[in-house]
């Protein structure tokens, strides 16, 4: 008989038994490629039948909701199964089970049966085949983890291996397919050249700024992240096909430019986008909106405007948003940060999951400013499904905020928000400061221009970087250039493979 809601105490009852028996004996059969299911729920005495199917053998067991069950149930199911089991803790079993001619045992004996059902239809090695088509396998990896002593190295490895044209044609095709997009082999070919020859270009301006002085190494990491951001664009299945065409949009200028702004220092120069050059290109690659930037740069810095999404950005904001030299940042300045660090929340997550019936789609976590500056209203600037915003006791630790962060999909908060990862730090939520602009290369990129700029143009302010009032800024810069030199061959070669990176020392986590 079918169980129905005339009985809210059965009913319950069996909810229970049916939770437990896909966990406990479903869910084993289908990993072992049984076909199973839960055949019948019979109301007099509380049980189910379980039937499974594999290679022409077929098995049927009862499970009870409890052993205390009457002795006429026990074998009105023996009659129809060959192994009885019974769920919970076994209570005077042999008084309710005498007289049976088939096995009675607790649900969790189960393993040991299917171990028996599984070898006996074995054909000598191999596992009969699964009766439901296997998707087929990926021909790359979701990700590529890379172990060494210096992880960097084995990046660089990588990245260098991409050098190779019929290397660099492998990943593009297999990137294509993946994406279902018809690559025809002319622009297989064409977009392989550009990919290996803009990796070459990077290759030669990063290496090159090793054992350089900072006015040469700031040149180098921005020509070098330059090609990078040309191979990107090229690795996409979609896209321009051929460097030239690429190079055509640098003929427009690099689509950046600086400003004096007030009153005046370094820290306040502004660097800006504009609708035409590279790195709108680059933004539009990114699938960024790039038709309400200004054509034209702004002659003067009260042009700018101060919408929240301003395309531009001063220096000093730019660096907020670098975690990796957030201490040297707040030694030397005393402005906010643009990061904040999520951490996990025990107190504040009830209790979820398999125990109560339903899947956890709303977590709360803490957003930390290590430094204290940070207000609640800053903390509803961050990108992401977050609310629920509220500050509680730090404990002396800065600043730390309550959020909730709605996740569906994701097993918990960590998979609704977009972070960023790097070896010197564990996790950040990033601020958008440049134009809406989330992506971490890309802030790296824009402040590497600034400085380049000032180096090349600006001698005035650049000498008193390096032996003047300003030298404190000096330190900072060397930080962020080389945090640059470590991350970004990283991460460009996670957006150029089109895989997650791992790249870790032997024995780390």
């Amino acid at each position: 008989m079918t169980v129905t809601a005339d009985d809210p105490g059965r009913k319950a009852r069996f909810e229970i038994l049916r939770r437990d028996v896909e966990r406990k004996i479903i869910e084993p059969l289908r990993t072992h490629n049984w076909v199973t299911n839960i055949e019948r729920e019979v109301g007099e005495g509380e049980y189910v039948i379980v039937a499974a199917e594999r290679a022409s053998v077929s098995h049927r067991i009862a499970v009870f909701y409890t052993s205390a069950t009457a002795n006429g149930a026990y074998k009105q199911a023996a009659t129809q199964v060959e192994h009885i089991f019974f769920n919970g803790a076994p209570y005077m079993v042999e008084s309710f089970v005498y007289g049976l001619d088939r096995p009675v045992e607790p649900i969790d004996a189960f393993p040991t049966l299917l171990l028996h059902w599984n070898a006996a239809p074995a054909d000598g090695k191999f596992a009969p085949a699964t009766a439901t088509p296997l998707t087929a396998p990926a021909t790359r990896r979701p990700f590529r983890m890379l172990l060494s002593e210096q992880p960097i190295e084995s990046i660089w490895l990588r990245l260098r291996q991409l050098q190779s044209v019929t290397l660099a044609r492998k990943l593009i095709e297999e990137r294509a397919r993946r994406d279902g997009i018809d690559l025809d082999a002319a622009a297989a070919q064409s977009k392989a050249d550009g990919v290996a020859y803009a990796l070459r270009n990077a290759s030669d301006y990063f290496q090159a700024s090793d054992h350089r002085n900072v006015s040469q190494r700031v040149l180098n990491l921005y020509y070098g992240s330059l090609g990078f951001a040309f191979a990107e664009i090229l690795a996409a299945p979609s896209g321009p096909s051929s460097l030239a065409e690429l190079e055509n949009t640098t003929k427009q200028g690099h689509g950046l430019y600086t400003l004096d702004g007030e009153p005046g220092g370094l820290e306040q120069l502004v660097v800006g986008i504009i609708s035409n050059g590279f790195f709108p290109a680059w933004m539009r690659a990114m699938g960024l909106d790039t038709t309400q930037l200004p054509a034209k740069k702004p002659r003067r810095y009260q042009d700018l405007g101060d919408t929240a999404h301003a395309p531009w950005a001063t220096v000093e904001r730019l660096f907020a948003a670098i975690p990796e030299v957030a201490d040297v940042f707040a030694d030397i300045f005393d402005s906010p940060p643009a990061w904040v660090e999520p951490r996990g929340d025990m107190e504040a997550n009830l209790p979820h999951g398999p125990a109560t019936g339903t899947v956890r789609t709303r977590s709360y976590i803490k957003l930390v400013d290590e430094f204290g500056r940070l207000t609640p209203q800053d903390i509803a600037q961050f990108p992401g499904p977050i609310s629920e915003i509220a500050e509680v006791d730090a404990k002396g630790d800065g600043r730390h905020f309550r959020v909730a962060v709605d996740h569906p999909g994701h097993p918990n908060a960590w998979g609704g928000l977009d972070l960023h990862h790097s070896p010197f730090k564990r996790s950040a939520l990033l601020l958008p400061v440049l134009g809406g602009l989330k992506e971490y290369r890309a802030t790296c990129v824009a402040l590497l221009y600034a400085l380049s700029i000032v180096v090349r143009y600006r001698p005035s302010f650049w000498r008193r970087v390096q032996e003047g009032d300003l030298d404190h800024l000096r330190v900072l810069i060397e930080a962020f250039l080389f945090v640059v030199e470590r991350v970004l061959p990283e991460q460009f070669l996670e957006t150029i493979s089109g895989q997650r990176v791992y790249a870790k020392q032997p024995g780390g986590f």
